[in-house]
């Protein structure tokens, strides 16, 4: 089936009506409650486990992509009880040292990790069984980029479609994360940290509640496999039926004009963040 990179990013963005967009605001929140700068950088790497595992779905579909969808249940099982151990970590302020690249990789210069290397590595655990869990709920738009590489297309082409796909996916949470930044939610009083102890150990409020956030998120992906179970928009049929109309009606837009379009608004929104804090400074 013939799959346009604007098809690909709706059905990205359909997910958000899937069972396993359950999981997608209580990840955003569980990394939330930081500064601005970390904030950022941290739902990059919550894009950057969704796209480690899509990617190579799109580029290996018959091999990698074929292992990867078979051993679904393991990765997503490993990742959960990663989630629930480092959100328990968080919880009771518990850091450990990470390599230095890893840790200019996930704070940005400038910025701070309050939250520390728990968080971080949570974050991107997520990042990974909330991809997981998109393959398990999604409908013919993933099915027609599988297809795409599985009869023979360029890998290159299917890990593009994948990476679109996968990028309408986080969208929402890039969004929620800028609307954040935005409004300085970060500096709220009522967001700072404030020291309370935990069975006897110091750890601050919005440690307690990022790390019980994790812990649920966790057992979500333990025991459902992030998306079975959990309550959505779409029943499964009419997903078939909207994604299926999407695939007939954008089929005729070509990749170089869905690219300059992404491009010009992704100027827009770079140029408005810039004023933005221009304006704070």
């Amino acid at each position: 089936m013939e799959i346009s990179y604007l098809a690909a990013f709706i059905g990205g963005l359909l997910m958000l009506f899937a069972p396993c967009a359950a999981m997608l605001l209580p990840a955003f929140f569980a990394y939330a409650f930081t500064s601005r700068t970390t904030l950022l950088a941290r739902t990059a790497v919550f894009a950057l486990g969704v796209l480690l595992v899509l990617v190579p779905l799109g580029a290996f579909a018959g091999t990698l992509g074929a292992f990867i969808r078979s051993h679904a249940h393991i990765v997503t099982l490993v990742a959960g009880i990663l989630v629930i151990v480092l959100g328990l970590l968080q919880m009771f302020a518990v850091s450990f040292p990470v390599p230095q690249w890893a840790s200019k990789l996930m704070t940005p210069q400038g910025g701070s990790d309050e939250a520390g290397a728990p968080s971080n590595l949570a974050t991107f655990a997520l990042g990974v069984g909330y991809a997981i869990a998109g393959v398990g709920c999604s409908g013919p738009i993933l099915g027609a980029v599988l297809s795409f590489a599985t009869l023979g297309g360029s890998v290159w082409a299917g890990a593009l479609l994948m990476a679109t796909f996968a990028l309408g996916m986080v969208l929402p949470v890039g969004i929620l994360a800028l609307l954040w930044n935005a409004f300085n939610l970060s500096e709220k009083s009522w967001l700072r940290p404030h020291p309370v102890k935990l069975f006897g150990r110091w750890t601050t409020r919005m440690n307690v509640i990022s790390g019980v956030l994790f812990v649920l998120l966790g057992v979500i992906l333990v025991f459902f496999g992030g998306q079975s179970g959990l309550p959505s928009v779409f029943t499964s049929s009419q997903q078939v039926e909207v994604e299926s109309k999407i695939i007939e009606a954008v089929a005729g837009v070509p990749g170089w004009l869905f690219f300059a379009f992404a491009a010009v608004i992704i100027a827009i929104i770079a140029i408005t963040v810039k004023e933005k804090r221009k304006g704070d400074s």
